[in-house]
């Protein structure tokens, strides 16, 4: 008889290991797509893309959300979702409705996105709402105290921090995308005083508190551009005005000035709102985009300190040609549809909204609009059209990692 050795069990494969299987997974791209497609495995993965550990540690890992799309329209009523990516990640504008006021004789106005938080105004009620698109959750604050009366001489704005998004970017403890309504906020809210003496107003509201602090004042001869949005720049939150300079407002040492834009930005073709964008430096500094029409360029200015004399100044950093950056398909498409025009559509540009986390400038043409990627110079169309619709674009970033909603349409 011949006796046959035990056979060994085989060896345990690397993806049978927990923690092995879950540091792969983190390296999965954030695409709204991408958990969604990877829960779909077995019931094992799925349990690990699903658990709040693994997802806060996603959101860690990329630290940066993805661009979903853009909020556009005048008035909540007419406040539509635009999505800017790709199949199969692409979100379908009905996923994100826009709520609406309860009666025809309010007119809500969103004012911008950030943290995966969108804010909205409310001037007949006197309150900032805040808006989770992602779960549809409103959270209502009172304006400061200083301006629930009736004082039509004021224009109001307002931008939101999360304090745990803000915290997750610092490498310290976040929170899970679809939570912001569970964790501490900081609302700014800014008011621009248009009768003599014509003056700049701020302060800062603490959720933990439920507090408006005080007030702060600065003197201006300019306004604030209702439809553009805060920027983030270092621990300061920055508000175009009129004519291209820039408000401040210094969170950390609760002051609140004007910069003035470079001496040496010019601007051709007309001088609009359109013309100047706030950005963000690489480094998270304070930037400026400035846009010339007849060139069909885009000027990019970044705030410095000089070494030498340790004066803040602007400096120039580079110039985007855009006519260089047009997609040939787009390009191709123009001349079938507009076959002696050669191109003129396109020379309509203006920059219509920024978002500061993907660092993309959104631009509004005559043939649709546009997301301009600065780190890439890639310029992308996300909407078509043949018409002059301009209109102010909210950019909404976040990580989508619900997997609902996510659309198989075909990319423009």
């Amino acid at each position: 008889m011949i006796r046959r050795r035990p056979s060994s069990p085989a060896p345990a494969t690397p993806l049978e290991d927990d923690d092995l299987l879950e540091e792969i997974l983190l390296r999965l791209p954030p695409h709204p797509s991408s958990l969604l497609r990877a829960s779909a495995v077995c019931a094992r993965w799925r349990r690990l893309l699903s658990d709040r550990r693994f997802l806060l540690r996603f959101v860690k890992h990329h630290r940066k959300p993805p661009l979903l799309g853009c909020f556009s329209g005048v008035g909540c009523r007419d406040t539509v979702f635009n999505p800017t990516l790709p199949a199969p990640d692409r979100i379908p504008a009905a996923r994100f409705p826009a709520p609406r006021p309860p009666s025809s004789h309010e007119h809500w106005d969103l004012v911008g996105c950030r943290h995966g938080l969108a804010v909205i105004l409310n001037p007949q009620r006197k309150e900032v709402i805040l808006w989770h698109p992602l779960t549809g959750h409103q959270r209502r604050v009172p304006y400061p105290p200083w301006f629930t009366g009736h004082r039509t001489s004021h224009e109001h704005h307002a931008s939101v921090l999360c304090a745990a998004a803000a915290a997750a970017a610092g490498e310290e403890d976040g929170h899970v995308p679809g939570e912001c309504h569970l964790h501490p906020f900081k609302l700014a809210f800014v008011s621009c005083k248009l009768i003599e003496p014509a003056e700049l107003c701020a302060c800062l509201y603490l959720s933990e508190s439920a507090a408006w602090g005080d007030m702060i004042t600065t003197p201006t001869t300019s306004s604030i551009y209702n439809g553009m949005p805060s920027v983030m720049a270092g621990n300061a939150l920055c508000w175009l005005l009129r004519g291209g300079n820039i408000l401040e407002f210094d969170l950390e040492s609760q002051s609140l000035g004007v910069i003035v834009r470079p001496a040496d930005a010019h601007v051709n073709g007309g001088d609009t709102f359109w013309t100047w964008q706030v950005i963000r430096t690489e480094d998270g500094g304070l930037g400026l985009a400035v846009l010339s029409k007849p060139q069909l360029s885009i000027q990019l200015w970044e705030r410095k300190r000089s070494c030498s004399a340790g004066v803040v100044g602007w400096e120039p950093q580079r110039t985007i040609r855009l006519n260089k950056l047009f997609p040939s398909t787009v390009l191709k498409d123009v001349i079938q549809k507009f076959p002696g025009m050669k191109l003129a559509c396109i020379t309509e540009v203006v920059m219509v909204g920024y978002d500061e986390d993907a660092n993309v400038i959104v631009l509004a043409t005559y043939i649709g609009d546009f997301t301009l990627r600065l780190d890439q110079l890639r310029l992308t169309r996300f909407t078509r059209r043949y018409d002059r619709d301009f209109k102010t674009f909210y950019p909404y970033s976040s990580f989508y990692t619900t997997g609902r909603g996510v659309d198989g349409g075909a990319e423009i």
